[in-house]
């Protein structure tokens, strides 16, 4: 699963910052992520859906890091409100995790039939 999560953070990571794909890599690289992210770990026994959330769940916290560290720069270096940023990185952190279980669990289904 380690490695599975690690591809999926890394496509997610190389796609927001390549410069033109970034405009569809922000929204949809979580689950492409999630996709080639499952997909690398090879078979597992075991439920597709449970993988998925549990491949969700992990990148989820993983994803977290990166936003607080951001929020928490914003917060210093400027006057933004801090409820609004809260907000957005719960948010941005449960769609990221979200779309990643996704993809996950649409590569299971996928290779299942």
């Amino acid at each position: 699963m380690f490695k599975g999560v690690m591809v999926a953070f890394g496509i997610i990571i190389i796609l927001a910052l390549i410069p033109i794909v970034h405009i569809a890599g922000l929204p949809f690289g979580p689950f492409i992520g999630g996709y080639y992210g499952i997909a690398s770990v090879g078979p597992i026994p075991g439920s597709t859906g449970r993988q998925a959330l549990a491949l969700g769940s992990i990148l989820g916290v993983l994803i977290l890091i990166p936003f607080l560290i951001g929020a928490v720069l914003v917060m210093v270096l400027s006057d933004f409100n801090v409820a609004v940023l809260w907000f957005l990185v719960v948010v941005a952190t449960f769609y990221y995790a979200t779309m990643v279980a996704l993809g996950a669990w649409y590569a299971g289904l996928r290779a299942t039939t």
